[in-house]
């Protein structure tokens, strides 16, 4: 059995527990309070005799107040009993409601160290296969050993950027903010991804003006740059992206590439996902997933949307500020 299956059924048990301690006090209560009133005729014989009443009419009185009592305490129990029924259909759902969080949260933990754990062991693995390869190779030459080495080098390089990005996952606190000119945010994640850019002979389309956010500028131009660098990866060569603000609060990174499949647009912000083959390259599915997590941090949100209408194709990336 799962450990939150497990979970469920000791949460549904306190659950019930709860309810039923409630709900028989309750009925003890009334019950008690009830019968009282019933048989506090009977209990003041001064009543009867004031009032002259028939010595049978006490005696029949008294039968049917016991009637009652009983019928009012068998009303109770059934009452309770299906309150039992009642309470554990509904003890069982609160405690899948309230354990759903915790599951799914754990799931994606389990996950993201399995996923962790692959792309770690890959370029390891490479490194290995390529190094045995070659030493056995008796006639390698020096320059063979050199090509190896800087194939080593690019690996250790990607490792060191996927462990670098996985530390930025992994921080929870807010990110210190204050008035940030966003002009500046903008230029440099810009500066970053001109290379790349010009590489592909694309040209990077800044609108962004200056006004003032606060918020974090690092953060902001990494968020940007990221944005920026999948943009690059996803536009054909000698196209056009587009930074612009449709608002004071947000900022769009806008590309011309195939866009984004509907099915893959609900998770491109997960933990190393990656979409279909139509925009599959290089990379860990990290990059989107650390700009979510610096979003967040800065107490803004991202969101993703294919183009249309004079734009499309491509897609549309954008961080909005609270």
């Amino acid at each position: 059995m799962k450990i939150f299956d497990k979970a469920t059924l000791k949460l549904t048990a306190i659950y019930t527990i709860v309810i039923m301690v409630i709900s028989i006090s309750f009925s003890v209560c009334l019950g008690a309070v009830t019968v009282g009133e019933i048989k506090r005729p009977y209990e003041v014989p001064s009543i009867f005799r004031e009032l002259r009443v028939d010595e049978n009419f006490t005696k029949v009185y008294k039968s049917r107040a016991n009637d009652v009592e009983s019928k009012v305490w068998t009303s109770l129990i059934l009452v309770n009993v299906n309150m039992l029924i009642i309470g554990l259909a509904l003890s069982y759902l609160l405690a899948r409601w309230t354990l759903k969080p915790i599951e799914r949260a754990m799931d994606d933990e389990t996950r993201f160290v399995s996923d962790a754990s692959h792309e770690l062991r890959t370029p390891l693995a490479t490194m290995r296969m390529e190094n045995e390869i070659l030493l056995r190779d008796k006639d390698a030459k020096k320059d063979d050993y050199r090509e190896q080495l800087q194939s080593n080098l690019e690996e250790i390089d990607k490792l060191r950027h996927l462990t670098d990005t996985l530390l930025k996952l992994s921080g929870s606190n807010e990110l210190e903010k204050e008035p940030v000119d966003v002009s500046n945010a903008v230029h440099t994640a810009i500066n970053r991804i001109s290379h790349t850019a010009e590489a592909k002979s694309i040209t990077i389309n800044n609108q962004v003006g200056h006004f003032i956010l606060t918020t974090n500028e690092d953060a902001l131009s990494e968020i940007i740059y990221i944005y920026l660098d999948n943009a690059v990866k996803y536009s054909p060569s000698s196209s056009t992206i587009e930074i612009f603000s449709n608002d004071k609060n947000s900022i769009s990174v806008r590309d011309h590439g195939p866009g984004i499949a509907l099915k893959d647009l609900p998770n491109i912000f997960n933990r190393f996902y990656r979409a279909d083959e139509s925009r599959n390259s290089e990379g860990f599915g990290l990059g989107l997933s650390l700009a979510s997590r610096m979003a967040e941090q800065l107490g803004g949100k991202v969101s993703a949307a294919n183009n249309s209408g004079k734009y499309a194709p491509g897609a549309t990336f954008t961080i909005k500020m609270k």
